[in-house]
Parts: structure tokens; sequence; C-alpha cells
């Protein structure tokens, strides 16, 4: 029973001396780090699919090679391109195309969704072409 008013005396005494010295210690605010990035970005991706699609094709002896590829990123990983395909000879084709970044899938680009489209310009202008 002896020892409940000195327990009692040491709490008090603990909690005042945090109290005072607490905020004399000064405080610097934390900085945000923002998370790495684990997808490329659109133009990361784009520079990817021409090269890798031209690659391909080119060691398939294919003559067609993609161009102008435009992407954007809607959800991470996840992009809409417009491109052109040049054949010899054939005026360039335009496409749309939708695909995933999958790098542990046996092809690092996953395409979900293409087509032709009547415009090559931007992807804006291909996306209104097919309408």
């Amino acid at each position: 029973r002896a020892l409940f008013p000195l327990l009692a005396l040491v709490a008090a005494t603990s909690a005042a001396a945090v109290y005072l010295l607490a905020p004399a210690a000064p405080v610097e605010p934390a900085r945000a780090v923002a998370p790495a990035r684990t997808t490329p970005t659109a133009r990361e991706f784009a520079h990817s699919f021409v090269g890798t699609t031209n690659a391909f094709a080119q060691a398939d002896g294919d003559a067609t090679r993609i161009r102008n590829a435009q992407c954007v990123e809607a959800n991470r990983g996840h992009y809409m391109c417009s491109y052109a395909a040049k054949r010899p000879g054939i005026a360039p084709e335009c496409y749309v195309m939708q695909a995933r970044w999958t790098p542990r899938a046996d092809s690092t680009i996953t395409v979900t969704l293409a087509g032709r489209a009547g415009r090559c310009g931007t992807l804006r202008e291909a996306l209104r072409s097919l309408a």
C-alpha cells in the first residue's frame, strides 16, 4: 500500500515532464514520398510497343513497321494507343488499341482490343475517326 502514493507521484511527474518538454522539441513535418512507379509511363509504353513490335517483325521477316505511336495511361498498367503500320509501297494504315503492361506474362504487352482507324494523326483524331 505504501507504494501506491509513490507510483502516483512518479506517474504525475512523468506526465508533467512530457507535457512541458514536448512542445520545446522542434518538429519537422514529414516529407511525402511518391511511390515508385511499377509500370511505364504512356510515352515509355509507346516506345516499348514500337521497339518490341518492330524487332519481332524484323526477326520474322515481316517488312511492316509500326510508327507514330501515341498512348495514354487510363489506369496504372492499362493503355490506349494509336499508331500507324507501314508496309513498303502501301500507304500507312491507322490503328487504335487497348493494352495492358504484363511484365510477368509471356509477352510484356497484352493487347486486349484493337482495330483500324480512319486517321493516324493523334490518338484523339484516331478515336474521332471511329465515330
